[in-house]
C-alpha cells in the first residue's frame, strides 16, 4: 500500500512539470523590410541606402510594438444611412535601447534588416540616462 501512495506521489510530481522548457532569455527579434525601387533617388545606390534606413526603422517599430503595444483608433461616419467614411489609425511610441543588428541584406527588390533585443539589457540601460520627447514641429530644445 505504501508503494501505491509513493507511486501516486511521484506521478503527481512529474505531472506538475511543464511539457516544454521555458526560455530563460528575454530575447525579442524583429524584421524590417523596404522596397528599393519605391525609394526616391537619382542612383541605384542612393535608393538602396534609403531602403536600408527604412528597413532598419521598420524593424525598430516592430520591436516597439512587441514591447509597448500598438495604439489603434478608429472612426466611422454614416451619412443618410450610408457609410461615408471609415478610418482606422495605428500608432506606436516607445524607446528601444540596446537592440543589436543581427543581419542586413538584399532579397530581390527588398532590403531586409533583422534586429534582436535582450529585454534585461534594455532594462539595465534605462539607468544610464533619461529620454526626452522629440518635437514634431522641428523646434530645437536646449
Amino acid at each position: 500500500m505504501k508503494v501505491f501512495y509513493f507511486l501516486c506521489f511521484i506521478f503527481t510530481l512529474f505531472g506538475c512539470q511543464p511539457l516544454s522548457q521555458i526560455r530563460s532569455e528575454d530575447l525579442l527579434t524583429a524584421v524590417g523590410t523596404a522596397s528599393i525601387s519605391a525609394q526616391v533617388g537619382s542612383t541605384q545606390e542612393e535608393k538602396q541606402f534609403k531602403a536600408m534606413r527604412a528597413s532598419k526603422l521598420e524593424a525598430y517599430k516592430e520591436l516597439s510594438e512587441q514591447i509597448y503595444g500598438l495604439r489603434v483608433s478608429g472612426s466611422i461616419d454614416v451619412d443618410d444611412q450610408r457609410l461615408s467614411n471609415d478610418r482606422t489609425n495605428g500608432a506606436v511610441d516607445g524607446i528601444i535601447r540596446g537592440a543589436e543588428l543581427v543581419s542586413s541584406y538584399v532579397v530581390g527588390d527588398s532590403y531586409i534588416t533583422e534586429l534582436k533585443l535582450n529585454l534585461r539589457k534594455m532594462e539595465r540601460m534605462k539607468q544610464y540616462g533619461e529620454a526626452f520627447h522629440v518635437p514634431q514641429d522641428n523646434t530645437v530644445l536646449f
